[in-house]
């Protein structure tokens, strides 16, 4: 990757946060089950995920009806803290007391800042998190194949620009978080020459949406990047659909399922940003898994990119665990960094974990984005995958 897309990308990875903490040494030996955890928003608040667990879950069942790891079964240890510090803390506390647990798979969890320097001192590997936090995309126990916002804004803001948009409205929440999300699409946009015709902050508690929608349309854009909390995005698309906008709202596609998606994009066209093929996708062989995986374990479940996200975490924990004879907190971090080769069944490129990553983040080792386009209420995939910054186009691996 060329520096000037490191730079383009680096204020990205400019947050810090640190506490200090200490917990004990991991271990895990025996016949008996692997452990593994997930931590996540399962239930409450604005943004609560249940089928991160769903995904995560069924990668457990299909693993075990097919033998397990090396004969070794797994269990997966599931803890909601409901978009909430404190929660989120006890649940972090209680998976490092258990010495059992050897690893985090899949989940997502926006305040392990908080929990960094307890991690540290347990050496737990981060296995597939769905990254929102620093912890997630900077740390060395963090391994990641899903460069969420950090990758998928950026490449969606240059899809944005690729479609021909000269004036872009630009909505995000005013939230700290989203300070190098929306600094990273001005710089695109300046870069392109596209001319940013509003820069609106949204409250991420806003229930009435007509005032930043004003704001977004004032200047006549070609498009909008509305960048908000899932529950706030169908109702932005409509409020602007209402207010009369027919051009393109480009949104984060992560939490939608397909017929989401295909709704929102009923009154005119919608992009949604993602970062692997579309989760109802089974053109490549781990989607296809997963979409036999859901419907036979999980089929009340969302098939959305955060599902799929902690199934693929699984999967690599699984991966890395069949190599080794003993299984604990220290050999499953060890074989990570040793894994040049990472399994994602097309749904990536080439990742190795082994080799220094590409981007300026030391935990995010995929600089894939994709996108959908919604045009006349159905939802296309054009089956590839792009590189951030470059947009070209990135093959995938097995």
């Amino acid at each position: 990757m060329s520096s000037s897309i490191a730079k383009l990308l680096a204020p990205l990875a400019a947050l810090a946060l640190a506490l200090t903490a200490c917990s004990g040494n991991s271990s895990s030996s025996g016949d008996g089950p692997l452990e593994i955890a997930a931590i996540a928003a399962l239930s409450g608040g604005v943004s609560a995920n249940p089928e991160y667990a769903d995904g995560a879950q069924a990668a457990v069942q299909e693993i075990n009806a097919h033998g397990g790891v090396n004969g070794r079964q797994l269990h997966l240890n599931t803890c909601d803290m409901h978009q909430n510090a404190t929660e989120s803390a006890n649940c972090v506390r209680k998976i490092l007391a258990d010495k059992k647990i050897v690893a985090l798979a899949g989940g997502s969890d926006i305040f392990l800042d908080a929990d960094k320097a307890q991690l540290e001192a347990a050496k737990m590997p981060v296995i597939g998190q769905w990254p929102v936090s620093t912890f997630d995309v900077t740390n060395p126990l963090a391994f990641n194949v899903n460069g969420s916002t950090v990758v998928g804004f950026p490449g969606m803001a240059q899809d944005v620009v690729a479609s021909g948009a000269k004036k872009v409205g630009l909505v995000t929440l005013d939230l700290p978080t989203s300070d190098a999300n929306r600094k990273s699409i001005m710089q695109i946009m300046s870069a392109a020459g596209v001319q940013v015709t509003a820069d609106v902050r949204l409250s991420a508690t806003a229930a009435d949406l007509s005032a930043p929608v004003q704001q977004a349309i004032a200047g006549n854009p070609d498009a909008i990047i509305w960048l908000s909390f899932t529950a706030q995005t169908p109702v932005a698309v409509n409020a602007l659909r209402q207010a009369g906008f027919k051009g393109t709202v480009a949104v984060a596609g992560a939490a939608f399922e397909k017929r989401s998606m295909e709704s929102m994009g009923s009154g005119g066209p919608v992009t949604l940003s993602l970062v692997f093929p579309p989760a109802w996708d089974t053109s490549t062989a781990y989607g296809k898994q997963f979409n036999d995986d859901m419907k036979a374990y999980a089929p009340q479940s969302k098939l959305t990119e955060l599902a799929l996200s902690s199934w693929l975490g699984v999967q690599m924990f699984a991966q890395v665990a069949g190599t080794l004879p003993t299984v604990d907190r220290a050999s499953v971090l060890d074989g990570l960094h040793k894994l040049a080769a990472v399994k994602t069944g097309g749904l990536t490129p080439a990742i190795s974990f082994a080799a220094k990553t590409p981007l300026p983040y030391g935990a995010i080792y995929n600089p894939a984005y994709t996108v959908v386009h919604v045009v006349n209420g159905a939802a296309g995939w054009d089956g590839k995958l792009y590189e951030t910054g470059t947009h070209q186009v990135l093959q995938p691996a097995p």
